[in-house]
């Protein structure tokens, strides 16, 4: 691999020392270690080397891989998710933590390893004491040394791939937008409808253009919102459908230019006000 390459990438991370799972792309090895998320799509993960989209030790050692090539990888804190920072660890009292949203109804409560959001940050129960929680600010994984199991099991060459690919680490189901290329160094691509409530696309579309741009050297990326209205019912084309059913009846508006025809309907007329 080189820096730039766009890959797939099948993986398990654990933890040296106790072997927990930190992250995988198997459903089965992550239902093993009670991890598995409904919403996950177990799959290998697009990417592009030397990006920093992975940890730093992980990256450095894609260099060194060939495709299908299964490989194995020591990563210690400073070349994974850093070394933990004992500032980053504070500690708040009891009624703090129990006023935070997840925690106001009551039916659940703060324990330890628990992840929690707090002042915008994203923090781990690490205790309790005293009527005090004590709040790790840190990485989860910080100050652990990872190994990482992994397999490049694709290299992505053609354009409109790597486009997807983009989308998909930027945001999620690539398949939901449409784009089109606009020369050789421009693209217009038009939103799926679930972008347009998400809160978090507003951050993820940042990533996006700035990935485009840097990776396929588009110098104008438009992003374009569609609000079709969806066209109304044609009254007249249903009626002519009716007007077909062998079912309806069209006594009342049949109409005759023959003389025989008229007489007949004259005489229908005369037999009902009798």
């Amino acid at each position: 691999m080189k820096d730039g390459d766009f890959i797939r990438l099948d993986f398990d991370a654990f933890v040296k020392e106790t072997k927990q799972l930190v992250d995988t792309t198997h459903e089965e090895v992550a239902k093993e270690h009670d991890l598995y998320n409904e919403r996950v799509s177990y799959a290998p993960i697009p990417l592009i080397v030397g990006s920093g989209q992975i940890v730093k030790g992980l990256d450095t050692d894609l260099l060194q891989a060939e495709k299908g090539q299964e490989r194995e990888v020591e990563i210690l804190p400073s070349e994974a998710f850093g070394d933990k920072d004992p500032k980053l660890v504070e500690v708040y009292p009891e009624r703090k933590i129990l006023s935070l949203p997840e925690f106001r109804k009551g039916d659940r409560y703060p324990v330890e390893g628990m992840e929690i959001r707090m002042n915008n940050r994203t923090g781990i129960i690490a205790g309790r004491f005293a009527g005090r929680y004590r709040i790790d600010f840190n990485h989860r994984w910080a100050g652990k040394t990872i190994i990482y199991k992994y397999k490049v099991t694709d290299i992505i060459t053609k354009k409109e791939e790597k486009l997807k690919a983009i989308i998909e680490a930027s945001y999620t189901a690539p398949e939901e937008f449409r784009f089109e290329w606009k020369g050789k160094d421009g693209v217009d691509i038009v939103l799926p409808d679930i972008v347009k409530l998400d809160q978090g696309w507003m951050m993820a579309k940042f990533k996006l253009v700035s990935d485009i741009r840097a990776h396929l050297n588009m110098k104008k990326v438009r992003l374009i919102e569609e609000y079709v209205k969806k066209e109304e019912e044609n009254v007249e084309a249903v009626h002519e459908h009716k007007s077909d059913d062998p079912e309806h009846s069209h006594e009342h508006d049949h109409e005759c230019d023959d003389p025989e025809c008229k007489h007949d309907s004259h005489e229908k007329e005369e037999h009902k006000q009798e």
